[in-house]
């Protein structure tokens, strides 16, 4: 077999003695040497513009996908804010379900809660005395002289002291709860044994105990109790508004808070007036 040689001006196969053999297929690509870079580089230059789209695409997806996933975030929020805050009466504390009490009660809310932390007494105990002696109401006297909205005994006040203005009843009214709750080592039922029947029964056995501070014992003990219920109003507070209750609270319905507290507050200014 001869060699052959690549003859670029006619496109055929020479052989090396000179003599040209037409119509053989030739031996070398049938593309001019001197173009290959050129197509390689266009070749190139459609690849590199694939690639680069291909990552703007799956960058612009990324940062699709962020955003929508911030927003739903923001938006998530925003319904857990709505559902948290928007509905909420603005005097009702966060730490508390005021819920089980009735409105009377509900709208001394804050200042429960305020009463509460100045004299160290858990705030579910400060509502429910509120609730079992005047619920809520600040002009409520008992038939044995206890006054205003925790009934305090008027021998408790100082000389020209108001027991209707609410800061001065919740003073006298915390002062002792706080000591019986002292006494009581922080126990409920004594505690609220000690509110009603004087501090001297704390020690006392709760048969000795009587009749009106054994029911006394009896709510209180029964509406703390439901306080972690699912059950809204407390069963023990409907048991108590049925017993008598009831005609207590009516008597507090249109009383307003305001008309009762001339010592004002910073916390005071969100309180609704009826």
């Amino acid at each position: 077999m001869g060699l052959y040689i690549w003859s670029e001006k006619e496109g055929e196969n020479i052989p090396q003695d000179g003599h040209s053999t037409l119509g053989l297929p030739a031996r070398s690509p049938s593309v001019p040497f001197h173009s290959i870079p050129l197509i390689l580089m266009v070749a190139l230059a459609f690849t590199t513009i694939y690639s680069f789209g291909a990552l703007r695409d799956r960058f612009l997806a990324t940062v699709s996908d962020k955003a929508a996933a911030s927003t739903s975030s923001f938006h998530e929020i925003n319904a857990l804010s709505g559902e948290r805050f928007s509905n909420q009466p603005v005097d009702l504390p966060q730490g508390l379900n005021f819920s089980v009490f009735t409105p009377e009660v509900q709208r001394w809310g804050v200042q429960i809660e305020r009463w509460a932390e100045d004299y160290g007494l858990p705030v579910e105990l400060v509502a429910i005395v509120m609730q079992i002696e005047s619920c809520g109401d600040p002009t409520a006297v008992s038939s044995a002289g206890a006054r205003g909205l925790f009934q305090v005994m008027p021998f408790h006040f100082g000389a020209g002291e108001d027991w209707t203005d609410s800061e001065i009843n919740a003073t006298r009214g915390m002062e002792y709860l706080a000591r019986s709750y002292q006494l009581s080592n922080g126990k409920i039922d004594l505690t609220l044994a000690g509110y009603n029947g004087g501090h001297s029964v704390i020690a006392r056995h709760p048969s000795s105990w009587p009749a009106e501070t054994q029911r006394y014992v009896y709510w209180g003990t029964g509406i703390w109790g439901d306080l972690g219920s699912e059950t809204i109003p407390s069963p023990t507070l409907n048991e108590w508004l049925m017993a008598g209750g009831e005609h207590l609270c009516r008597r507090a319905v249109d009383v307003s808070i305001l008309s009762y507290s001339p010592i004002r507050h910073s916390d005071d200014d969100v309180t609704p007036t009826g």
